[in-house]
C-alpha cells in the first residue's frame, strides 16, 4: 500500500530541480547553436536560390546583401533577411503589381530554401541535444 508523503512547494521544487538537473540549460544551449547554424546554411542556401534567378540577373549587392540575425532570450529566434534591399526580397518572391495594371513574375527563391533550412534546424537540434546530453 502506497504512504501519502507531505511536502513543501520548496521541497517538490528541490527534488524535481534535482530529477531534471541541467537538462533545460542544455536544451538552451542547444537550440542556440541550433539556430545559428541552421540561420548561416539559410543565407548561403538563400544566396544560392537567387543566383539562380530564373531569367532576371539580380545584381551582386542584392545577393550579397543576406544576413541573418539571431535573437536568444527565453526563446531563440533566428532571421533571414536582406540588408542591401530589404523590401525587394517580397516584391521578387510574391510578384507585384505595376502601373499599368499587370502583375510581374514572381521569382521564389525564399521559399525553396525555408524547406532545406527546416529539416536542417531538426537534424542540427536532435544532433546538439544529443551532444548536450551526454
Amino acid at each position: 500500500m502506497a504512504k501519502n508523503y507531505d511536502c513543501t512547494l520548496d521541497t517538490f521544487a528541490k527534488g524535481v530541480e534535482e530529477l531534471v538537473g541541467d537538462i533545460p540549460i542544455c536544451c538552451t544551449e542547444a537550440a542556440n547553436k541550433a539556430v545559428r547554424k541552421s540561420t548561416r546554411k539559410g543565407v548561403n542556401t538563400v544566396k544560392k536560390h537567387a543566383k539562380k534567378g530564373g531569367k532576371h540577373v539580380w545584381s551582386d549587392e542584392y545577393v550579397g546583401g543576406f544576413s541573418s540575425h539571431i535573437t536568444a532570450g527565453v526563446t531563440v529566434e533566428g532571421e533571414i533577411g536582406n540588408k542591401a534591399k530589404p523590401g525587394l526580397v517580397h516584391l521578387l518572391e510574391k510578384g507585384h503589381a505595376t502601373l499599368n495594371g499587370r502583375r510581374t513574375n514572381a521569382y521564389p527563391h525564399m521559399a525553396p530554401a525555408f524547406g532545406e533550412i527546416s529539416k536542417h534546424f531538426v537534424e542540427t537540434f536532435e544532433k546538439e541535444i544529443g551532444a548536450a546530453l551526454k
